[in-house]
Parts: structure tokens; sequence; C-alpha cells
């Protein structure tokens, strides 16, 4: 395609057409600055008109392009040359704004309904939060209220863990008192139909204590052992006295017997060479007290361990104090 003016070749970046006749040419062949050309608007461009086909202007020369150094018309007219449509640039402007202003309008649109939403889910939230907070705080007063009744029952507990310890010794030292007038007798062989009186009776003879059996005895009889295994092994007898003090006087003289046996009292038979023991008799209590007194003993080299008036005693060696053992606390006495 060739330029009407100059007949010279056109390239699309350079040709302008003419809305009238058709033709098409050099934006330069036609009066336009490069500036003024660029400065045309497409939607312009397919209404623009050649100088000769716009009203009362004159044909445009055809013929070839000015000599070098002529002056030329173009210069003059290349501002009035210039065709912009004021009305199409309102109505683009215009079209431009409405559909601005419809898109403004439509994020106005989602942003109110996402604030009202987030508003919404806010206030949702915030009520939860009050209600949560309310709940935290009826807990903060429970758990006050189980404090103080907590610290409360823990008074009770404590008075009332000492009034157990307090009927637990009273138990303990009843249980000791009823026995304090008995004597335990160990290793005496059982035999069928046999008299306890009588053994009391040798016994006594034996140690020389003068005992009446009518007044001073107040019942004699074999105890079953607890927990004990060992049928083997002859029940214990207890003797029980009226007299307390008839009975500290026989046992201590019992104890100078040494290494009495059955036979010595006149028991015949398989166990009659079986050595007796004399001992207070002791409480449940008072019986593991003496064992690990006796362990304890042992283990830090104490010289003594025994049993007076129903009360366990420690000795290191003669020179040393005597320790009685009455409740568990006086066992870490022995170091």
């Amino acid at each position: 395609m060739d330029c009407k003016t100059c007949n010279g070749a056109l390239k699309a970046e350079d040709i302008i057409k003419c809305a009238a006749c058709n033709n098409s040419y050099h934006y330069v062949c036609v009066g336009l600055s490069e500036v003024d050309f660029k400065k045309i608007l497409p939607m312009n461009k397919i209404k623009w008109k050649c100088p000769s086909c716009k009203p009362g202007k004159k044909k445009m020369n055809t013929g070839s392009p000015s000599a070098p150094g002529t002056p030329s018309s173009e210069c003059g007219t290349s501002h009035s040359m210039i065709n912009i449509d004021a009305n199409a640039i309102m109505e683009h402007f215009d079209s431009r704004f409405n559909a601005l202003q419809l898109a403004i309008s439509s994020l106005k649109t989602d942003v109110n309904d996402q604030l009202m939403k987030l508003s919404a889910t806010v206030n949702s939230w915030e009520a939860k939060i009050n209600s949560f907070s309310s709940s935290i705080a009826n807990i903060n007063v429970q758990i006050s209220d189980l404090k103080d009744e907590n610290n409360k029952l823990n008074q009770e507990l404590d008075q009332l863990r000492s009034k157990l310890k307090d009927i637990s010794d009273n138990n303990q030292r009843n249980d000791q008192w009823v026995r304090r007038s008995n004597i335990q007798i160990n290793g005496i062989p059982e035999k069928k139909g046999e008299n306890l009186l009588n053994l009391v009776r040798s016994l006594a003879q034996k140690c020389g204590f003068s005992i009446s059996v009518d007044s001073d005895v107040d019942f004699v009889t074999r105890v079953a052992v607890k927990n004990d295994a060992d049928n083997k092994t002859p029940k214990p007898i207890i003797l029980k006295m009226h007299s307390r003090y008839k009975k500290d006087d026989f046992l201590t003289l019992l104890r100078k017997i040494k290494n009495c046996t059955a036979r010595d009292i006149g028991i015949t038979g398989a166990q009659s060479g079986n050595r007796i023991f004399f001992n207070d008799h002791l409480s449940a209590r008072n019986k593991y007290l003496l064992n690990q007194a006796k362990k304890l003993a042992r283990e830090k080299g104490y010289v003594y361990c025994w049993v007076r008036n129903c009360t366990v005693m420690v000795r290191r060696n003669d020179q040393s104090p005597i320790i009685h053992i009455s409740s568990e606390q006086s066992l870490n006495k022995i170091v």
C-alpha cells in the first residue's frame, strides 16, 4: 500500500486513513507531526478526514512533495489539522467514569457486606468471650469456695487424726494395762489333760517363790500365737495373777533360773529338753517394738535389749544411758 500523497510505501506505524475518501497517507504527508499523530485517540482515528475531504478546505496537492528548502504550508497549518472530537473524548471518559463508578459501587457493596459479616462475627465472639469470662469468674469463685472448704476439711482431718492417735495410744496402753499382771511362759511341751496349775506350782517351787494358786492366781491358760504356722511349737502359757507386785516378784525369780528346761519341772517326753522362757505378757504393739528394737540393737552394736514392767529398753553398754522404747518414733533414738 502506497501513500496517496508521496506514493511512498506505508508502514503500519505511520498510516493514517481518511474516513471520507478511504485514502491512506503518511501522517507527515498530511501535515501532522509525530507528537500530534500520537495524540489522536483510536476512536478519533476512525473518524479522521484528510484536508481535501474536510469542508471549506482546499484540495491537497497530491503531486510530488516540495523540494528541499522550499517553504511548506504544512508547518503553519499542523495544529489546525489536529482532529480532536471533544464529544467523543467526553463520551469515552464518561463511559470509563461510569464503569469506574460501577466498580467502586460494587466494591463498596462487597466491603459493606464483608464489614457487616465481620461485625456480626465480632459481636458473636464478643458475646462468647463475655460468657467465657463470666464462666471463668464463676469458676474462680467456686475454686475459692473449694479452697476454703478444703482448708476447713484439712483442719478437721488434722483434729480427727490427733483424736485417732490419742484413741489408738489409749487403746494400746489399755491393751498393755490389762496384761500388767500376766506372765508369758514359752517352751513347755503340750500334753493332753495337762494341769497348768500344777505346772505353776512346780515353777514356783523351782525358783523358791511362795504362791497360793487359790488366792494369787486369777487364771492360767494356753493361747494360740497369731499367724503361727508351726504346729510343732508349743503354745505359750499365760499366767494371770491378782497382784501385779506378786507377778513382778515371781517373774524376777523365774528369770534367775538359768537354762531351765521342761525336764527340770518334771515333764518327760520328746520335748522335755526344751528350754523355758519367762517374759512379761506384751501387747501386739509392744511385741512389734521389741522385735524392731532387737533388730536395730544388733545393727547398731547395742549390747542390751530387754523388757521390764512391760516396757522395752535398750542400752549400748554398761556406761550408756537406758533408752525406753514406747513408740515407733522412739526407735529413732537407737543410733
